[in-house]
Formats: structure tokens, C-alpha cells, sequence
């Protein structure tokens, strides 16, 4: 890869900051990196941040190294044209590295998708256009640099693996627009494996590319709306949908408890109420009897006085809140937590209530409160352990949840390129139950609802949901 060209770069004492604002800034002079170039219908942006006086800086350099190619090669300058192959360069021993994780054994399926090399586009909001040098302000823009880098890692990891990838960069600058333009470029026909954008329009224009093309699959690490695309088995969705989050909820409550401990509880003259019907189907599905009673419901408001003592039970009441509205949630556990007396009670609720900082933890233990989640690092594992160091020696700061979600995203999805070829969705199914660093994949067709057709997915879903439960004053992984 060639560094960037020389910068001056203000340093603000923030080691990890600045390290993330030489490596996204640096990706402008990058070979991978592809900026946004004037096509028809693009509006122009403006990639020069504004004068510094680098006597009054720190100046950064940065030299590039003469056949110095990384394991995994980046794209040639050239776009590659319509019926193609990527052009390819020699072969360059890589250097050795201690994995850090478990080497997951590919095995590579005898078929004519399989290829010597795939072609990458990753697609993620830079906003390189209004980013200035040695400032990052976009809260998006942050994201994607994180995430980038810690696809850049499982991108090492790859190489020493023997995973042959041309890896392209793109900055959509969130604009649904400049994406369509990104995939209307000639170098873009050939990619097999699209990991973005963030923005849902942008992943709405991606996935109405990939439809019906035979050797481009797109997959969104972020989006977890339903509403994407239909009939698109090129389309796989890493973020689980609500329905996957209420499903995975009331499998953890069944195993534990009996159904009729269990009230679902939600604002009233809203739509939560409406995921009531995800909780009731699943329940009848685990009882395996379609004339299953109702589990107990409980709509109410902000100031209401619920009459929660008819709820209790003698023993154990589990309520589940569909709720994310954090006003709403405090107001309730308080209620639920005054009427409890000595029973016992269990409460489950969404992934947004790990960061709602407006209730009292002692709620969260006394309630027992548990969440489902996307995403959870153990660090006490020594695999993660060794994960977060090498980032740190990399980046200059600790792994957020976007490093961890490009390193295992991009590690899953090049294996199976070099395992199944360029239509390796198809294969999805069969390739469950590894762990990675935040979370497993689990993914499975995703077939309309009442249809008989089982012949075309709507598109790929990952199922795999964490249980976290609150204890020792932190959220950990339940049994």
C-alpha cells in the first residue's frame, strides 16, 4: 500500500484520536482508497481541509517502501473493466504473525465460483469532503474510521490465512446519491463482496445493485431494518432485525420460566405495542400449540398509576419491555421495583438500555434486569485480550464496537469467499457457530411471511442475539 503523501497534522494529546486522523487522512493517497470522482449527477466535494502552518505543528512523515506489498493486495490503479480479471501482483511472502484467535479451517468447495482472488469494496461514510486535518467531529465519521481499521486487521489476519482479496475503499459520504455513482463506475462491476454502506438509503441503493447479479453479494454490518429490499438473496443483513431481538428474548425466557410468570409491558399510544405480536407467535411456537394462551399484556403511561400488585406473582413475575424510551423505562422498573416486596422478579429489555444513563443501577441489579445485544467482548478471554493489544499497538486505543464489528465481519465474510466463491450467501446457512470476538453468526434465509415459496429468500439474516444480564454491576453474558 502506498502511505500518504506528507500532511501537517495538529496533536491535540489524544494519542488514539490522532493516530485515527493519520490513518483516515492517510487513505486519501491511498492506492485502495477510491475518492469520489466527478460522473454525471455527483455534486463535486471539497477534500482539502484548510490551511495549517506546519511551523506551528507537528509534522508527520510517511515514506513508502519499494515492492512492499501487504498480504492482502490492494487494487491497482486502473479500474478494472466489464469481463476482467483483476489484474494481480507477484507474490510476496508475508510477514509471520501470532493469530489472535482460533485459525477456523477453510476448506475451499470445488465449483466454478471459486476464484485465485476476490474483489472487496468497503463502503462507509469518511466524510473526507468536510473533515478537517487533526479534527474528526462527525460522530459517523468515527465510526466508519473505526470500523475500517479493524477490518484492516482481520485484513492480516487473512493474508497469513492465504485469503487473496483486492480490497477497495470508498467514502459515500453518506449520500444515497454518491453511492449509486460509486457503483456506476467501471471498477466497480466486478465486486464480489460489498461491506456497507451505513446510511439506510445508501444500503437501499447498494442492495437494489447487487439484485439479481450472479457474483455480488452485499452485506450490511450496521442496518437492521427489514424494509431494505424483497426478494434478494444477494442482500445479508449482519445487524439482527426488533423481530429477531423479540424472538431471542422470549427463547431465553421460556427456557427459564413458565409462560404464565410472563407480562409484557410497553407505552401506551405507541408502536411498541405492536412487537407484542413478535413475543405472542414465538410463544406459541415453543409451546408448539397455535391455540397457546395469551401471555398477560400491560400498556400504560408516563404518570399512570398502574395497579402493578395484579401482576405479581406469589413466586417469580418476569415482565419484558419492548421499550427503548428511557423516560418511560426508569419510570416503570421504579414501580416495579416498589411493588415487589419479596418476590422475585425479572425483567428483560432492549439493547439501547446498556446506555441509558438516567437509571439508578441499583434498579438494574435488584431487578435482574437482562438485555439482548448484537454484540459481547469478554475480556477475560485471552483471545480478545491478545485482540485488544494488538489494536492498541496499531491504533493507539482501545477496540470500540465498530473495530470489533469490521474485524469480525471481514474476517467471516473473506473465509467464506475463499471457502465457497463468489456465491458463498448461498452456503450461509451451513456455516454457524463459530465464535468471533463480539459476537457468532448465525445467519439463515429469510422467506416471506405466508408464502409457500421457499425457493427465494427475501434475504439473509444474522440470528444470533447475546442475553446479557446485569450483575456485579456490570452486564455479562448469561447462561
Amino acid at each position: 500500500m502506498i502511505l500518504a503523501q506528507n500532511h501537517p497534522l495538529r496533536l491535540n494529546g489524544n494519542k488514539g484520536l490522532f493516530l485515527l486522523l493519520i490513518f483516515v487522512f492517510s487513505l486519501g493517497s491511498c492506492k485502495q482508497f477510491r475518492k469520489t470522482e466527478k460522473y454525471e449527477d455527483t455534486p463535486p466535494a471539497t477534500v482539502d481541509g484548510p490551511r495549517v502552518d506546519p511551523t506551528q505543528v507537528d509534522t508527520v512523515k510517511f515514506q513508502t517502501k519499494p515492492n512492499d506489498y501487504p498480504p492482502i493486495a490492494d487494487a491497482p490503479n486502473r479500474p478494472v473493466r466489464p469481463g476482467e480479471k483483476p489484474p494481480t501482483r507477484p507474490d510476496e511472502p508475508a510477514t509471520p504473525t501470532e493469530p489472535t484467535d482460533p485459525v477456523v479451517p477453510i476448506e475451499t468447495t470445488p465449483t466454478e465460483n471459486i476464484q485465485g482472488s476476490y474483489n472487496v469494496a468497503i463502503m462507509a461514510p469518511f466524510n473526507t469532503h468536510k473533515e478537517t486535518y487533526g479534527q474528526v467531529r462527525s460522530k459517523t465519521s468515527i465510526k466508519s474510521i473505526e470500523f475500517y481499521a479493524g477490518v484492516k486487521m482481520a485484513l492480516d489476519r487473512l493474508g497469513t490465512e492465504g485469503v487473496k482479496l483486492n480490497v477497495y475503499t470508498y467514502d459515500t459520504q453518506g449520500s444515497s446519491s454518491i453511492t449509486r455513482s460509486i457503483m456506476s463506475r467501471p471498477d466497480f462491476y466486478n465486486m464480489n463482496l460489498i461491506i456497507g454502506p451505513m446510511k439506510t438509503e445508501s444500503v437501499k441503493a447498494a442492495a437494489e445493485w447487487v439484485k439479481g447479479k450472479k457474483n455480488s453479494v452485499l452485506v450490511s454490518p450496521w442496518n437492521p431494518k427489514v424494509s431494505i429490499t424483497k426478494e434478494n438473496p444477494n442482500y445479508v443483513q449482519v445487524n439482527p432485525s426488533l423481530e429477531t431481538h423479540c424472538k431471542s428474548i422470549m427463547r431465553h425466557v421460556r427456557k427459564n420460566f413458565s409462560a404464565s410468570k410472563v407480562v409484557l409491558a410497553c407505552r401506551e399510544e405507541t408502536k411498541e405495542s405492536n412487537n407484542f405480536k413478535y413475543f405472542q407467535d414465538e410463544n406459541k411456537v415453543i409451546s408448539r400449540n397455535a391455540s397457546a394462551p395469551q401471555l398477560r399484556e400491560l400498556v400504560a403511561e408516563y404518570g399512570d398509576d398502574i395497579p402493578l400488585h395484579d401482576y405479581m406473582q406469589s413466586d417469580t413475575t418476569v415482565f419484558i419491555i419492548p421499550s427503548w424510551d428511557e423516560k418511560f423505562v426508569s419510570n416503570l422498573l421504579r414501580k416495579i421495583y416498589s411493588a415487589k416486596h419479596r418476590s422475585h422478579v425479572v425483567v428483560y429489555g432492549m439493547p439501547q438500555w446498556k446506555d441509558f444513563e438516567r437509571i439508578g443501577y441499583e434498579y438494574y441489579e435488584y431487578l435482574n434486569i437482562h438485555i439482548s445485544h448484537p454484540n459481547f467482548m469478554d475480556k477475560n478471554n485471552e483471545n480478545v485480550q491478545n485482540f485488544r493489544r494488538d489494536f492498541y499497538n496499531l491504533i493507539g486505543t482501545v477496540p470500540s464496537k465498530d473495530a470489533l464489528l469490521g474485524y469480525d465481519t471481514m474476517l467471516y465474510f473473506g473465509r467464506m469467499l475463499q471457502k465457497k466463491g463468489t456465491t458463498f450467501n448461498t452456503f450461509l446457512d451451513q456455516e454457524n457457530g463459530y465464535d468471533y470476538m463480539h459476537t457468532q453468526f448465525h445467519f439463515d434465509p429469510i422467506f416471506k411471511t405466508g408464502t409457500d415459496n421457499f425457493n427465494k429468500a427475501e434475504r439473509y439474516e444474522n440470528q444470533y442475539l447475546n442475553i446479557l444480564e446485569y450483575t456485579g454491576f456490570n452486564f455479562q453474558k448469561a447462561d
